[in-house]
């Protein structure tokens, strides 16, 4: 095929596969190319042609040919069996062996129901050498999933994306000089609004605007105003000059119709990379095989554009661990797993069995998640329950202290930092919005300060006492309140909260000096400590299921070792 020679082709390299030996050499695909893979890609592919975007994000074209001197041996392993040796440095469970046997030549789409700590990311590392496809997609949730999977997965036949870089890779194509640049919301609104439009109705707007891009793909009028009643999104004050909530979904679903349009500076926001593609219908089918990560925390769009992005007759496998769906609040797709097993008529397969938890651990969390099992190998480990007035002098560098709201962190925090032991709060962008909040008080002092704090927080809860998920809104309103007025404790002016909340909020990563880590169970989620600490009076759970015992699930399994039940009461101080 003429178009594939006339490529400027690099010079072949050999690349060892599970499937065999092969050469590969790379090119940069031209006009000519474009046209031939538009008007009938499988005649293309047929040349052993692949597509994928390369490091630098530019489309790159990719031609595989066998070397059959130096063909690689996959690995086999007795169908059916309950454990069986498919490498020589790892023993796989059944479980995981049924998923590789879905890579290697199952059909359809697979939902994986992964618990916390069995391993996931480790079996998809290795399922993905039994997949026969040449274009799959690794899908993973936030920049940190990225570069983990990274670290853990070289087939080069995979990318690896957070959803948000693949639909800025489709908002690209069609206008190439995008960028990123969350202003723009700021201007839509304006311009939506009429210039002069009240501060607070911007505010207003820009939340609802949010919301909506996170939960809907397109959404009428009605579904803006029940999504602003549901948020507690008004402009009370404004009323009287016309600013009703239903004005509000008006004003927004303009907002909506302006971001399909391209900004004079080419600027989007984070959240149009996920949405504008879906809504504008600019996904297409590149993939032959996509796998999506913590599938329970997508929202709608996102997991359209997963399912978009594969090819007619290609397959999909979601991941995830419904009992770890905790960001309802954030425009996560409530039971969004059993929603994409539906629409894809998927076969689901469990892994069940931690590798992280220590069997009394595990014995804590089955009240949640009956099905969770500890490893056979798992140690026992120890699970105890101590008063909150031990709490302080018991706390060592690299435990952490758990709790379902970040308030109670706060003066704990404050005790350890004054008592020579280095702590830190987890969660660097909850500090940002701290300081956004601090900021727009424009307090004087203190005193000054804390008026206008306890003002604020009347004036916000007054807005979402009617809602429908009004108790959750307002305890995180009250949680937002306290952590103000505690970070103030003992400071002489204003000027010194930003920079204590600066040193306080911290995110854990490669360059976090080791420390107590103080952290809400979202900030928590996908990390872990041989010791934990929970603050149990925190907690909301009523009963084995809904979003407070999944909070509760996600929390006791951050332990690796001891697991620690904090009570308020401190009714066993002495033990």
């Amino acid at each position: 095929m003429n178009v594939i020679e006339n490529l400027k082709w690099s010079e072949p390299v050999l690349v060892n596969t599970r499937r065999g030996a092969r050469m590969l050499s790379v090119a940069s695909p031209d006009a000519n190319f474009w046209g031939a893979w538009r008007s009938d890609k499988e005649a293309v592919k047929a040349y052993g042609i692949s597509v994928s975007r390369n490091q630098e994000d530019a489309w790159e074209v990719q031609r595989w040919s066998p070397v059959a001197a130096a063909t690689v041996v996959e690995p086999s392993y007795p169908a059916g069996a309950h454990v069986a040796e498919v490498s020589s440095e790892r023993v796989w469970s059944s479980e995981q062996i049924a998923i590789f046997d879905w890579f290697k030549s199952g059909s359809g789409s697979l939902e994986v129901i992964a618990r916390a700590g069995t391993g996931k990311t480790t079996t998809i590392k290795a399922a993905f050498a039994y997949a026969p496809e040449q274009a799959m997609l690794y899908a993973v949730f936030n920049k940190k999933n990225q570069k983990e999977a990274e670290a853990a997965i070289s087939d080069p036949r995979v990318d690896i994306k957070t959803l948000h870089a693949l639909g800025y890779m489709f908002i690209k194509q069609v206008w190439p000089n995008a960028k990123p640049e969350d202003s723009v919301e700021q201007d839509r609104c304006l311009a939506a609004a009429g210039k002069g439009s009240p501060d607070e109705v911007i505010s207003q707007l820009k939340k609802l605007l949010g919301f909506a891009k996170n939960i809907f793909v397109s959404p009428s009028l009605s579904d803006l105003e029940d999504l602003a009643n549901e948020r507690g999104i008004d402009c009370e004050a404004y009323e009287d000059l016309g600013w009703t909530v239903s004005r509000l979904a008006e004003v927004c679903l303009k907002a909506l119709e302006l971001s399909k349009e391209p900004d004079a500076e080419g600027r989007i926001s984070f959240n149009d990379m996920v949405w504008l593609p879906v809504a504008m219908n600019w996904v297409h089918a590149y993939y032959d095989l996509v796998v999506v990560d913590e599938a329970q925390d997508m929202n709608l769009p996102q997991l359209l554009m997963a399912k978009n992005s594969c090819e007619k007759g290609g397959r999909i496998c979601i991941v995830g661990d419904d009992r770890q769906a905790i960001y309802g609040f954030r425009g996560a797709a409530q039971d969004g797993m059993a929603m994409m097993a539906r629409e894809l008529s998927a076969k689901i397969l469990p892994l069940t069995i931690t590798y992280r938890c220590p069997k009394a651990v595990v014995a804590i969390a089955n009240d949640m998640v009956p099905d969770y099992r500890a490893a056979d190998s798992a140690p026992e480990g120890e699970v105890l329950y101590q008063g909150e007035s031990l709490l302080l002098g018991s706390l060592k560098i690299g435990d952490a202290v758990l709790s379902r709201a970040n308030a109670p962190l706060m003066p704990l925090c404050l005790r350890l930092l004054r008592s020579g032991v280095p702590a830190r709060i987890e969660g660097r962008d909850i500090g940002k919005q701290l300081i956004g909040i601090v900021r727009g008080l424009r307090a004087k002092s203190i005193p000054h300060f804390i008026a206008r704090v306890q003002g604020w927080g009347a004036k916000q809860k007054s807005r979402v006492k009617n809602c429908p998920n009004a108790e959750s809104r307002l305890a995180a309103i009250n949680d937002q309140i306290e952590c103000l007025i505690a970070v103030a404790e003992g400071l002489s002016s204003v000027s010194e909260i930003e920079s204590r909340i600066n040193n306080l909020f911290q995110d854990s990563d490669g360059f976090a000096k080791p420390a107590v880590v103080l952290s809400s169970v979202h900030k928590a989620k996908g990390l872990e400590w041989n010791r934990v600490n929970l603050l149990s009076w925190t907690f909301k759970l009523k009963g084995g299921s809904g979003e407070e015992a999944n909070i509760y699930y996600v929390a006791v399994t951050r332990a690796k070792k001891t697991l620690v039940l904090i009570s308020e009461a401190r009714p066993n101080d002495e033990n």
